[in-house]
């Protein structure tokens, strides 16, 4: 396990300052500059395996006399220490607009990869080994669990056992848990973009 720190101060405010980003994302250049511009100082950690396949937590912290959230998505893409994507810059700003001051991000599957490819990979491809324990420990670290992944699992069953078991790792957490929206929405959905409604979330949902 490699453990990667960074506190930086730059944040440039041109278009190409966010080297990635989903090209079916439609964001204007002013927006971009808001969001950017939003983001303050920001202290980093990244919790990568020791082979860099996989990223187990990305954690970011502008305010430590605020709360900490804990935002649970699909799989990591290219955010690190330094390099935002598009999805962390809109975590950044919402959880941030929400109150917050740092922001725990895991993923249900930690392997780094553009978009999530359940054909050609097992689980254990999938999820490092010490992925569920990076998990469990950050979430009892954190004021507020956020369910960030989506309808993914609703048509797929092996997605949807993975979400299962996941969620019975962290129940005792139930009560700080959350979802954007009434879907569980990812952070790129247009609708939630730049404005997030948090919702209970019902453990039962993932049965």
């Amino acid at each position: 396990m490699a453990i990667v720190n960074n506190d930086f101060h730059e944040i440039l405010t041109g278009r190409h300052s966010v080297r990635r980003f989903d090209p079916s994302v439609k964001i204007s250049r002013d927006e971009m500059k808001e969001m950017l511009e939003e983001t303050t100082t920001i202290r980093s950690k990244a919790i990568f395996s020791d082979d860099k396949e996989h990223r187990l937590l990305l954690r970011k912290e502008w305010d430590s006399e605020k709360p900490t959230a804990m935002v649970i998505m699909i799989n990591p893409n290219t955010a690190d220490t330094v390099n935002f994507d598009m999805t962390t810059m809109l975590v950044l700003n919402n959880v941030s607009r929400l109150g917050f001051g740092s922001v725990n991000i895991v993923n249900l599957y930690s392997r780094i990869m553009e978009k999530l490819d359940l054909r050609f990979n097992g689980d254990d491809e999938l999820i490092d080994d010490e992925a569920d324990e990076i998990i469990q420990q950050y979430a009892a670290m954190s004021d507020a669990i956020i369910i960030a992944w989506g309808t993914i699992g609703k048509n797929t069953l092996r997605v949807r056992e993975r979400q299962k078991y996941l969620l019975e790792l962290i129940k005792q957490h139930a009560g700080k848990m959350y979802q954007i929206g009434k879907n569980a929405c990812r952070p790129l959905t247009p609708a939630v973009r730049r404005e997030w409604v948090l919702e209970p979330y019902e453990m039962e949902e993932a049965e």
